[in-house]
């Protein structure tokens, strides 16, 4: 909040602004109180050097941005305060993570963190299947923020965003025909890469090798390719989990997740007599194989989950899990805002 700029200040004032009870016993010497002005044991400070001080720090916005967006990368709560202090995450600040195994913020120290902003984990990618080898599964969405330390506040504040990343669509793999329409799931929320599709050696037919890419902060994902050109077939990517790729006969890659919040689904594309699931909008499973039929086979892969929760199941295969928005050791949450995944 921060102590007053004029008039009568205490130091039963400064204790409250470092997170003390007010009333109980404290000094001018006290770590936590010389911190607020960032003086060392024994400085013989006054009470007026703390007018306008404040306990609390916001994550710097004057970095680089990316589609225009400010953002930091993987961070650590105690890169930026100490033991025992508040930092705000503004709130035109995307906090974010590109892997599924780091969280987009990691609290390490006992601290408050008050979150104005967005804080994201990474999607993950839609199931694929290779030509004449084993599948892919899909993979789960990663958390967006990981408690390691005792005592920690959470604050998610009114318009804000913690979310974790969508869990993957999985493929489906024709299993008359291990050459023949085989096709990618769809990448979950926070830029899960869709599954790639069909992938052959026979002339003309060179397919899939590409697949839907994860969007950019703000940004949906890349669509949907085709089979023998690699060229993007339909623009399906999610604003929150790319659609699942492909049906009988399409050998399509699938769609990317995007990085928007809260974001929409990919859209469902209709194949030959089949469709493929679509992406889960906000914090939406993504959709199942939907087969209406075509002769006596229909091949069909999931849709992306949207933020913190599970893909489409693939005819074939699985979806993986969503991510969680905080993990980790116990801590107090206090949540006006909106929050996908696990808590």
């Amino acid at each position: 909040m921060g102590l007053q700029t004029s008039g009568a200040i205490s130091l039963d004032d400064l204790h409250v602004e470092v997170g003390g009870t007010s009333g109980t016993t404290c000094s001018l010497n006290d770590a936590d109180i010389r911190a607020l002005i960032d003086v060392g044991s024994g400085s013989g400070q006054s009470l007026q050097q703390y007018y306008g001080k404040s306990s609390e720090t916001s994550l710097p916005t004057g970095g680089s941005t990316i589609n225009g967006q400010v953002q930091l990368k993987q961070i650590s709560a105690s890169s930026y305060i100490s033991s025992g202090g508040t930092l705000r995450i503004p709130s035109n600040m995307w906090v974010w993570s590109d892997s599924r195994t780091t969280a987009a913020l990691t609290v390490n120290i006992p601290c408050t963190i008050i979150n104005d902003g967005k804080i994201i984990g990474q999607g993950g990618r839609g199931g694929s299947y290779y030509f004449y080898t084993a599948g892919v599964s899909a993979t789960s969405g990663g958390p967006a923020i990981n408690v390691t330390s005792s005592g920690v506040t959470i604050i998610n504040s009114s318009g804000a965003y913690i979310a974790g990343g969508g869990g993957g669509g999985g493929h489906a793999q024709d299993g008359g025909d291990a050459a023949d329409s085989n096709c990618g799931g769809g990448g979950g929320a926070g830029g899960g890469q869709g599954g790639r599709g069909w992938i052959s050696s026979h002339s003309g037919e060179n397919a899939g090798t590409l697949s839907g890419v994860g969007g950019a902060l703000n940004a949906a994902g890349g669509g949907t390719y085709h089979r023998q050109t690699n060229a993007l077939l339909k623009s399906n990517g999610g604003g929150a989990g790319g659609a699942g790729g492909g049906a009988y006969f399409s050998k399509y890659a699938g769609g990317g997740g995007g990085r928007q919040l809260p974001g929409t689904g990919g859209t469902v594309f209709t194949g030959t007599g089949s469709q493929y699931g679509a992406g889960g909008a906000g914090g939406n499973v993504g959709g199942t194989h939907r087969s209406p039929g075509y002769g006596a086979v229909s091949v069909c892969a999931g849709g992306g989950g949207g933020w913190g929760a599970s893909g489409g199941n693939g005819i074939t295969s699985g979806a993986a899990s969503g991510g969680a928005a905080i993990t980790g050791t116990s801590r107090t949450l206090s949540n006006s805002g909106t929050i996908y995944g696990s808590t």
